[in-house]
């Protein structure tokens, strides 16, 4: 990859909307270039500081009521055809279908005239264009998931799946214990089916995190490990993306994201084996 795709791609690959096999191009290419690496800097620091303080505004009632009357006097200014008192129609007049309804005001969009229904795109794309921030930002855990999988797939790629190469726990855990401002639990799970490889420093968000890999028949779970905040949701949660699993939960201490390709109910049965192998809190 080049500098000129990567400014093409810089946008996508901050939104988080990029493939994970692009959006680790795209960080190889980062790596090794210092002026790429710096606009991404500017640029990101200028996409948050947007999104925290950009306000986000309501439509406001007055302008349903203004492209209502709008549209009203529109049609009201419509030519009326020649047609003769005593035609008689070539068809027979039909029952008017169900119409559709605009800010709970019914109009029939065929009985409007050419103009009239631009005019009434034109108003609904002005609104669209209040709102499509707001509906186009992505939630947390949705750029979470794509940094997790990102992730995932690159310690793959890379064939850099461990720092430390053990199925031994207490091998693993005291290599992470000196590497990070944590502790996380690490388990044995080789008698349920899921033999522990090694573990590995990652990083999430600019932080460093436990990246704890274990191994299910020919697939491998990538179990991420952080201090978790105080308002942390606790409840398990499943998602889907691009053919992988993500799995989350949560503790008093730690926030646990596995991910893997494979099916959810082996992913629910290592939250369960890992859940049960180590200390609860």
């Amino acid at each position: 990859m080049n500098c000129d795709e990567a400014t093409n791609l810089m946008d996508g690959y901050l939104d988080g909307e990029l493939d994970p096999v692009t959006s680790q191009t795209i960080e190889q290419h980062l790596r090794s270039c210092r002026n790429c690496e710096q606009a991404y800097e500017t640029h990101r620091v200028l996409v948050r500081s947007i999104g925290i303080a950009a306000p986000y505004y309501k439509a406001p009632a007055e302008l349903r009521q203004r492209i209502q009357s709008s549209l009203r006097e529109e049609i009201a200014e419509r030519p009326m055809r020649n047609v003769a008192p005593d035609a008689q129609p070539l068809f027979p007049r039909q029952q008017p279908k169900p119409r559709a309804v605009l800010f709970g005001t019914p109009w029939n969009w065929l009985s409007l005239s050419g103009l009239s229904l631009a005019a009434a795109i034109i108003f609904a794309a002005i609104i669209f264009s209040n709102l499509a921030p707001q509906l186009r930002r992505p939630g947390a855990d949705q750029l979470l998931a794509t940094q997790l999988i990102a992730s995932h797939v690159r310690s793959l790629m890379a064939n850099h799946l461990t720092d430390v190469a053990s199925s031994d726990q207490h091998t693993v855990k005291p290599w992470l214990d000196a590497k990070l401002d944590f502790a996380p639990a690490v388990a044995d799970l080789a008698s349920e089916g899921f033999p522990l490889i090694g573990g590995r420093l990652d990083y999430l968000d600019n932080r460093p995190v436990a990246a704890l890999v274990y191994q299910r028949r020919k697939h491998f779970i990538n179990l991420f490990v952080w201090p978790a905040g105080s308002d942390v949701a606790k409840a398990a949660k499943t998602i889907t993306r691009q053919g992988y699993q993500l799995l989350h939960w949560a503790d008093s201490d730690f926030n646990y994201w596995a991910v893997s390709d494979v099916n959810v109910n082996d992913l629910q049965l290592f939250k369960q084996q890992f859940e049960t192998r180590t200390p609860r809190h």
